[in-house]
């Protein structure tokens, strides 16, 4: 049988037909995969080395023995033979995605983004390299290890080279940018600089063909000619600026930083070096010239379950039930937090000084215990703590201590969190963590080294001078921080302190939304745009993950009664905003007065259309304020209310599946459907649910959902515990599953 179609492409990967490229191979190579397939790989590897011997010319054996020596786990070997390849044929497009999967495989993310580099320049003569398909993976890969300019720019650069985009990297990119916890100087498209105009003809020359460069993607190569004109005096801080671009934009955020920064002492005080300078104090991994040593400590064990019985008796110790043992392997790893001072129970009065902080880890294995801590002037205190809980349960002997890495002192500052009792209420639970970082900023922040002050303190660096633009950057990023915080430091005594004046806001009048910084969106007042132009501040902030500016632009909209009347208004999803982050700030009122409010404005004839999505809403914001107890019992009797309504019920079912009640995954009995695992919902009706009664009067005992062609029966909608057809299997039946109606 032959391997493929001769006027195929070849499964090399060159881009030729396979009748004039591999498949004088074929013979060799279909016998090696037949053997690959019965799990016969080293016979698998002699005849791929037979084919290679006999054609050393031919890419394919070498291509499809070096993919299988990786995935049998002999990385070396498959670089060699590869290697040898791409001596042969530097520039063959299979042998160049097989070498960049594999550098991704072994965690080589630097030369896998300059191997993307590599094959873009090639592509400048070869379009049909597959460059798009690496560069996509690239940017996912980056994604993962969290570095986001990278990861967007890779993105960015698939999205502008397709026709179409691939669902996932288009889903991936907006994800990305919509995400809160990114900040808004990591995620800000940034734009590369002009030539100056002073610089001269040949200069010019050369920065215009570098940032031609740039923008098909070409960072390396921009990057190289950028570096080499960082010392032209007519173009060197416009240089600077785009080599810090280009390198972040390749990952490489040490370099991107350095040389962002000689762009920046380069140039004027403005607020787009404050912004710059903020990029750079979330990018910059630099410890300074007195970092803090992290370090593992670790004893032999000699009593290993009266160790366990003391942590679990002294009250500076808090086990991690999360990170419990698996109760397959007695023995296995037990995991608590180490406080500074011994827990304290819940009271009405309980303030943030009362709470004990964690300094450390401990992790007790079969033989040995190991005590995580750093190394900041408590690191005794910290060994005599342990040693004196522990007592015989383990030698009297100093511990064997190992450094695992180091922390800037300014970074230590908002590590290692308050333990907060668990009997505490929502509020507290909200409120006491808050206040502690409010405490910290307003004392000790302005007393600690930073490293991005060279050293001194924020109130050393006000006194001294010179040091404005660093100083905005980080009160910039600290309030944008606190956004999430239900309590925030008073930051105008803050920067009264330190003589740093509040960040210009910007005229809503002619302000540029497009053009202006993710990061001081915020400062632009909503109440003084024009309809379309607050619901393009409000669509922006909700494409890139902007809370503070989502609920600026979402209070204004709210008070224009007209614009929630014109067709198209984002009425549902604005109140939405309003009244979610109304409960995560623990106000009840706010909360259910938005949900009320958004019912009122919704016009007549579409009430009862939107009833149940408001419902839905309030229950939502019960989830954030309550109890399971206190909402579980709303949700099912919402979902009695709309059991005869299939568009209600479609509307509620995605709902549960956006919250995570319902699982959703292919049907396989219907290809290209779907079916959903309510086990989730389940479990809470079960247990928190109201008492439902059978017929019989027998209080049940579990429950089923059915939809609308559901086989359990005709009419209803969605059914709630003990409602019959739709009861759960027996034991050992096969899971519950939905069928949404329409999919």
């Amino acid at each position: 049988m032959a391997l493929v179609d001769a006027y195929s492409p070849c499964p090399c990967g060159s881009g030729q037909k396979f009748k004039w490229c591999c498949q004088k191979a074929e013979s060799y190579v279909d016998r090696a995969l037949r053997l690959e397939r019965n799990g016969q790989s080293e016979a698998a590897l002699a005849v791929y080395a037979e084919a290679i011997a006999k054609f050393p010319d031919l890419a394919l054996p070498r291509i499809r023995k070096a993919a299988l020596l990786n995935a049998l786990e002999r990385p070396a070997e498959a670089r060699e033979c590869l290697d040898e390849l791409l001596k042969k044929q530097p520039n063959h497009p299979g042998a160049a995605t097989l070498h960049f999967r594999m550098l991704l495989g072994s965690g080589e993310f630097d030369a896998a983004v300059a191997e993307v580099q590599n094959i873009l320049a090639r592509e400048e003569d070869e379009p049909s390299t597959g460059a798009g398909s690496m560069t996509a993976v690239m940017g996912l890969a980056l994604m993962r290890l969290g570095r986001v300019p990278a990861a967007l720019k890779h993105l960015e650069l698939v999205e502008a080279r397709s026709s179409e985009m691939d669902p996932l990297i288009e889903s991936s990119l907006a994800s990305t940018r919509s995400n809160p916890s990114t900040s808004a100087w990591l995620k800000n498209p940034y734009k590369l600089a002009s030539a100056p105009e002073s610089a001269d003809a040949e200069a010019r020359g050369r920065f215009e063909e570098a940032l031609g460069w740039a923008k098909k993607g070409l960072w390396e190569r921009a990057a190289a000619a950028f570096e080499l004109l960082s010392a032209d005096r007519g173009v060197g801080p416009a240089a600077d600026l785009n080599l810090g671009l280009c390198r972040l934009w390749l990952g490489d955020e040490p370099a991107a930083a350095k040389a962002i920064r000689r762009a920046i002492s380069a140039s004027p005080v403005s607020t787009d070096m404050v912004d710059l300078e903020a990029l750079c104090q979330l990018i910059d991994d630099s410890v300074g010239d007195d970092p803090v040593e992290e370090v593992e400590l670790s004893w032999p064990i000699r009593d290993r379950q009266g160790l366990l019985t003391i942590l679990r008796g002294d009250r500076r110790f808090v086990e991690d039930a999360d990170a419990g043992p698996d109760e397959d392997q007695p023995g296995a790893e037990e995991v608590f937090a180490l406080l500074d001072r011994p827990q304290v129970d819940a009271t009405k009065d309980l303030k943030a000084a009362d709470l004990p902080l964690i300094v450390g880890g401990v992790i007790v294995g079969r033989d040995a215990v190991t005590v995580t801590t750093r190394d900041d002037g408590r690191l005794n205190d910290v060994i005599d703590a342990f040693t004196a809980a522990a007592g015989q349960t383990i030698p009297p002997a100093h511990p064997r201590t190992k450094v695992v890495g180091s922390i800037a002192r300014g970074d230590l500052l908002f590590q290692g969190g308050p333990h907060i009792p668990l009997e505490v209420s929502e509020a507290d639970a909200r409120r006491l963590p808050a206040e502690l970082l409010v405490r910290k900023i307003e004392t000790q922040w302005p007393e600690t080294p930073m490293v991005y002050l060279g050293g001194k303190t924020p109130l050393q660096a006000a006194g001294s001078g010179g040091f404005e633009v660093p100083l905005r950057a980080a009160l910039a990023l600290l309030e944008e921080s606190a956004q999430f915080w239900s309590l925030s430091p008073d930051w105008a005594a803050l920067r009264d302190r330190l003589g740093v004046p509040a960040e210009p806001a910007l005229d809503p009048i002619d302000v540029d939304i497009d053009a202006t910084h993710l990061g001081r969106l915020k400062l632009i007042d909503p109440k003084g745009l024009q309809d379309d132009r607050l619901l393009q501040l409000y669509e922006k902030g909700h494409n890139w993950g902007l809370p503070s500016v989502v609920t600026a632009a979402a209070q204004e909209i709210a008070e224009r009664r007209r614009l929630l009347e014109r067709e198209g208004s984002p009425l549902a999803e604005v109140f939405s905003d309003l009244a979610l982050k109304a409960a995560s700030d623990g106000d009840r009122e706010a909360a259910f007065g938005w949900v009320a409010r958004g019912r009122e404005v919704t016009p007549a004839a579409r009430r009862a259309e939107t009833a149940p999505m408001w419902d839905m809403l309030a229950v939502q914001a019960g989830m954030i304020l309550d109890q399971p107890e206190a909402w579980v019992p709303e949700l099912v009797a919402v979902m009695d209310r709309y059991e005869s309504n299939q568009p209600a019920t479609r509307a509620i079912m995605t709902r549960l599946v956006h919250l995570g009640l319902l699982r959703l995954a292919p049907d396989p009995d219907r290809p290209g459907g779907m079916a959903v695992d309510p086990t989730p919902l389940y479990n809470l009706i079960a247990r928190f649910g109201p008492r439902v009664q059978t017929v019989g009067g027998a209080a049940a005992s579990g429950g089923g959902i059915w939809t609308p062609g559901s086989e359990t029966g005709g009419g209803g909608g969605i059914w709630t515990p003990g409602s019959g057809a739709g009861a759960p299997p027996a034991a050992g039946a096969e899971k519950p599953r939905l069928i949404l109606p329409g999919q």
